[in-house]
């Protein structure tokens, strides 16, 4: 590795959680899917039930082709079995997740599979919504935004009202067994020595919010809650690390790949439990071997040792990439990966398939999101704050920061910490509510900020010393903004959504619309009461826009500024 990769450290950070050893989670809300017509499929969903102790009515046996494409017709005779045995067996509301297997198809060809608002689809993302309010979106044109995007709690399909389904596959059937066994010896010891693996490719855009930038944000996420984390920022594509935990790079795409690998493989040593995500649009295209490279496979990180992966039968276009900044920090805290990968997605009824067992976990807990934590007795402990709310923003010359908690028990208060120059340094204290069942709302204000970005947390502290971690947050803070001031957006060109920031120069009501070339108002995204000197950033959204010029218009106290965007498809 290039010494001018960044290497984060590991530190030991404390949480409220039982010491005691917990049970693993069990699989009695979990359906297996099996072909007939395939002995592969057989084999796998059978052993995958057995080592799981998933109820023998939990297993759906279906009449189905054993090609991985097929066609709208031959899908909804798969998806008809599937809801009639569910509908039958009284499972509907039961079941929490389906699992596919090898030899069942993968991908539905409804004649467009390249287009922005193409009907294809893989066959996980559509069984995502069977028997559901989301039903009817199924086989339609484009893509539905996911009800459990960006999620912090427990999925079950009573609340979000879909199945989160992985599939489990490989090149080859010991391969599908050994991600299996390799998913079941997960636990939190790989913590220890596990590393996640960011491989950015420095000639395309590093900005916060773009693919890069996820990198770094989760990067900069799970070294805070204490994780060995390598950020490369250099030309050289990554091979040959050793204890990867998480791995995320730009695979084919990646301008250098072919300069050190072959087809993108990085050929790293991958831990029990590990998950990957790829910036690669037909990752799952095939998992035959012998499949035409092109672009890289993510079956191919199966066979090196990862045991959870997301993919895109078809092309899914970025914005539909899992955000590493959510899917790994989640996954550390003790989300499975069904959860923690479904989270970061933003569509169903789409290109995406997760493969890899949907309850696979490296933690028993979950922190610090659980409310309640199981002992080994049964009995239940309860976190001493329940923290609801942490943000930052710009405030003229200073940021504030400010929180708010639901409950407390014990509470002695909160330290404020921000990330400087590599380190966590303590810059204040703020005394706690003691015990309280009424929420409550703190504010800090850091009169030291300095232009760019920076990273805060909170440590809160219980009255017998023992502490815990919020999650980290990052303020940007520009230097000079008490002047009115429309911002370009970033990216431009775009495709589908941009970020647009503003300042006004004095208090009062702002409006900041979007106009296409003929004038016409496509979207308001700002229209309230905006703050002399606080930066105001919002997103325009351009899903349903075609492409061309559109004008952002900022108005606010006889002022007026405009700015040109690009939307290119």
């Amino acid at each position: 590795m290039k010494t001018n990769s960044i290497i984060i450290p590991a530190v030991l950070l404390s949480f409220f959680m039982c010491s005691s050893t917990l049970a693993r989670e069990t699989y009695k809300d979990v359906a297996v899917i099996i072909n007939t017509n395939s002995a592969t499929s057989e084999s796998i969903g059978s052993y995958f039930a057995a080592q799981r102790q998933i109820p023998a009515s939990h297993i759906i046996r279906v009449n189905a082709a054993t090609t991985e494409e097929i066609t709208n017709a031959e899908f909804e005779s798969i998806r008809s079995q599937i809801e009639s045995y569910l509908t039958s067996h009284s499972l509907t509301d039961s079941i929490n997740y389906i699992v596919t297997t090898k030899g069942m198809p993968l991908k539905v060809n409804r004649g467009d599979v390249t287009g922005y608002y193409s009907p294809s689809s893989s066959v996980e993302s559509e069984l995502c919504l069977i028997l559901g309010p989301y039903a009817a979106n199924i086989g339609q044109t484009g893509r539905l935004s996911s009800p459990y995007i960006l999620a912090t709690q427990n999925f079950s399909r009573a609340q979000f009202g879909i199945y989160l389904v992985t599939r489990l596959d490989a090149y080859t059937e010991a391969e599908v067994r050994s991600m299996i066994d390799r998913a079941a010896q997960a636990d939190s010891t790989v913590l220890n020595t596990g590393r996640f693996v960011f491989d950015m490719d420095s000639t395309k855009s590093m900005v916060s919010g773009t693919l890069n930038g996820n990198m770094s944000d989760a990067a900069s996420a799970l070294a805070a809650k204490g994780r060995l984390t390598v950020l490369d920022r250099t030309t050289e594509y990554l091979t040959n690390l050793p204890n990867v935990l998480g791995y995320t790079s730009w695979g084919s795409n990646d301008a250098n790949a072919a300069l050190y690998t072959d087809n993108a493989k990085p050929h790293h040593q991958f831990t029990v439990g590990s998950v990957a995500e790829t910036y690669v649009s037909t990752s799952a295209r095939s998992f035959e071997p012998g499949t035409v490279y092109g672009q890289s496979l993510i079956a191919d990180l199966i066979s090196e040792g990862v045991c959870g992966v997301k993919g895109y039968v078809y092309e899914p276009y970025s914005s539909a990439i899992a955000n590493v900044q959510y899917a790994f920090p989640m996954y550390v805290d003790g989300y499975n990966f069904a959860e923690s990968f479904y989270a970061s997605s933003p569509y169903l009824s789409w290109m995406d398939v997760v493969i890899g067992d949907p309850k696979m976990r490296v933690r028993n807990v979950r922190i610090p999101q659980s409310a309640w934590i199981s002992d080994s007795t049964g009995g239940h402990v309860t976190l001493p704050v329940e923290l609801t709310t942490f943000t930052g923003a710009q405030s003229l010359n200073t940021i504030r920061l400010a929180w708010t908690t639901a409950t407390e028990s014990n509470n002695y208060g909160f330290e404020i910490e921000k990330l400087s120059t590599g380190s966590w340094v303590r810059i204040g204290f703020v005394a706690g509510a003691g015990t309280s069942n009424a929420s409550h709302q703190y504010a800090f204000v850091d009169n030291a900020a300095a232009a760019g970005a920076t990273s805060y947390r909170l440590k809160q502290i219980d009255r017998d010393g023992t502490c815990a971690y919020s999650k980290v947050i990052e303020v940007v803070f520009t230097s000079s903004v008490k002047e009115f001031k429309l911002n370009a957006n970033y990216p431009n060109p775009f495709n589908p959504s941009t970020r647009v920031s503003f300042t006004v120069a004095k208090s009062g009501p702002a409006v900041l619309k979007v106009y296409n070339v003929i004038g016409q108002e496509v979207a308001v995204l700002f229209n309230g009461m905006a703050e002399a000197g606080v930066v105001t950033t919002v997103t325009f959204d351009a899903s349903a826009q075609a492409s061309g010029v559109y004008f952002s218009v900022l108005e606010s106290s006889g002022s007026r500024m405009v700015q040109k965007m690009l939307l290119s498809r």
